[in-house]
C-alpha cells in the first residue's frame, strides 16, 4: 500500500483504534463495549439453550447459528486487533514511540482475547456437540475482565496481604486436618462404613468447616459431635478472618487507586502546576473525578451552585449571551456560584468527551482553611470573570 493511500486511511485507522481502546470514553467506544457485552450474554444464553435436551431440532439449529455468529464476530475482533497491534502509518509509529505503547498482541489483554476465542474456533470443526466446542463459549465471560479492574485489584490485594492470608490458610489447614483425624478416631467404630479412613473424614471436615453439611457423613457419638461443633466454630472464625483481611485490603487499595487517579488528574490541571506535593496531596483528598460524554449538560441555569469544576481533559461551552465562551484543559468554572451563594445563571455543556474534577462547597471551605493561597487565586479569577459573564 502506498504512503498516500495510508495517509488517506490514517483517520479511519485512528478512529478504529479509539473505538477498540478499553479506556476510551468516546460514544463509538462506549457503544462498541455495550455491543460486545450484549454479544457475550446472547452467546452464553445460546450455549445454555444448545445443551438443553427439550428443545426442538429447529431451536437447536438456531442456538448453533447464534453461537457460530458470535464466535465469528469475536474472531474478527481479534484479527482486527492483531492488524492494529503494530503501527501502520508513520504518525502512529511516532505516537507509539512517544507513549511507549506495547502492541496488543504482546499484552495480557491480547492473550486474554486469544484465550476466549481461539479454543472454540479450533475445536468447533471437529466436535460441535453438547459436550464439545459450544461449552467453550463459557470462556467469553473472561472478556469482561478487559473493562474491569477487579481482577487486577484482587491480585494486588492478595500480593500485599500475602502474609496474613497465608497465616489464615495455615490455621484453616490445621483445623481441617485436626478435625478429620479426630473425627475419624471418634466415629471409626460407630460408623466404620462411613468414616473408613482419614481421607474419607477429610470430606466431612471440609463440609463441616465451611458450615455446608451435606448430611452424607454425620457424627453419631458424643465425642464426634463435640468435634463437629468445634470444627464449625473454627471454620466460622477462619473464614471471617480471611474475609476481614480481604475487605480491609480492598478498601485500602480502592482509596490508594482513587488517590493516585486524582493526583494524576490534578497534575494535568494548569491551575495546580506550581503547587507542591503537599498541596496536591491535600487537594487530591477533596476533589472527585467525573467523566462526561460529548454534549452532556454539566450545570443548568438556575441550579444551586454547590460545587466548582476543574477541566482535566476536554472542553466545555458556557452558554451565555451575547456569545458563548469555551474553556479547555486546565481551566476551571463554577467558582462564582459557590463564592456568592447565588444559583447558576448559565448552562454549561461539554463539546466533547471531558474529564472534570469537582470540588463541592463544603470541601471548598475546608480548602480555604488549609490552603488559603489556592482559594485566594480562585477568588481573584472570579472577580475578573464577574465583569465578563456569569458561570
Amino acid at each position: 500500500m502506498t504512503v498516500s493511500r495510508l495517509s488517506q486511511l490514517s483517520p479511519w485507522i485512528d478512529m478504529l483504534v479509539g473505538v477498540l481502546d478499553r479506556q476510551s470514553m468516546t460514544l463509538p467506544a462506549r457503544i462498541y463495549r455495550r455491543a460486545e457485552a450484549a454479544l457475550i450474554v446472547i452467546g452464553l444464553l445460546a450455549m445454555i439453550a444448545f445443551t438443553t435436551q427439550s428443545l426442538t431440532p429447529g431451536e437447536h439449529l438456531l442456538a448453533s447459528a447464534v453461537l457460530i455468529a458470535v464466535m465469528v464476530l469475536f474472531l474478527v475482533d481479534a484479527l482486527v486487533r492483531v492488524a492494529l497491534s503494530r503501527p501502520i502509518t508513520l504518525r502512529q509509529k511516532h505516537r507509539a514511540a512517544e507513549a511507549g505503547d506495547t502492541p496488543w498482541a504482546g499484552t495480557a489483554w491480547g492473550a486474554l482475547d486469544v484465550l476466549t476465542v481461539l479454543p472454540m474456533a479450533l475445536v468447533a470443526p471437529f466436535s460441535w456437540t453438547q459436550t464439545g466446542a459450544p461449552l467453550l463459549a463459557s470462556l467469553w465471560l473472561l472478556r469482561f475482565a478487559r473493562y474491569s479492574g477487579g481482577g487486577r485489584m484482587l491480585a494486588t490485594v492478595i500480593l500485599r496481604e500475602r502474609e496474613p492470608i497465608l497465616g489464615v490458610l495455615l490455621l484453616f489447614g490445621i483445623v481441617l486436618t485436626g478435625g478429620a483425624v479426630l473425627g475419624f478416631l471418634a466415629e471409626r467404630h460407630a460408623q466404620p462404613e462411613v468414616f473408613t479412613s482419614v481421607g474419607a473424614a477429610l470430606w466431612w471436615a471440609i463440609t463441616t468447616l465451611t458450615t455446608t453439611g451435606y448430611g452424607d457423613m454425620v457424627p453419631v457419638t458424643l465425642f464426634g459431635r463435640m468435634i463437629g461443633g468445634a470444627v464449625m466454630i473454627g471454620g466460622l472464625g477462619t473464614i471471617s478472618l480471611l474475609a476481614g483481611i480481604l475487605a480491609t485490603g480492598f478498601s485500602a487499595e480502592l482509596k490508594r487507586t482513587e488517590f493516585l487517579r486524582s493526583w494524576d488528574m490534578i497534575s494535568k490541571v494548569s491551575f495546580f502546576e506550581n503547587a507542591g506535593a503537599a498541596t496536591i496531596a491535600d487537594v487530591a483528598a477533596l476533589l472527585r473525578p467525573r467523566d462526561f460524554p460529548a454534549r452532556s449538560v454539566v450545570t443548568r441555569r438556575g441550579q444551586p451552585g454547590d460545587c466548582m469544576y476543574f477541566i482535566v481533559d476536554g472542553e466545555v461551552e458556557i452558554l451565555i449571551e451575547p456569545k458563548s465562551v469555551r474553556l479547555g484543559s486546565g481551566a476551571f468554572f463554577g467558582e462564582i456560584a459557590i463564592l456568592t451563594g447565588a444559583p447558576r445563571n448559565a448552562t454549561i455543556v461539554t463539546t466533547k468527551a471531558t474529564q472534570l474534577l469537582t470540588l463541592d462547597i463544603a470541601d471548598f471551605r475546608a480548602l480555604a482553611a488549609s490552603r488559603p493561597e489556592l482559594t485566594d487565586l480562585i477568588r481573584r479569577e472570579a472577580e475578573l470573570r464577574l465583569g465578563k459573564g456569569p458561570q
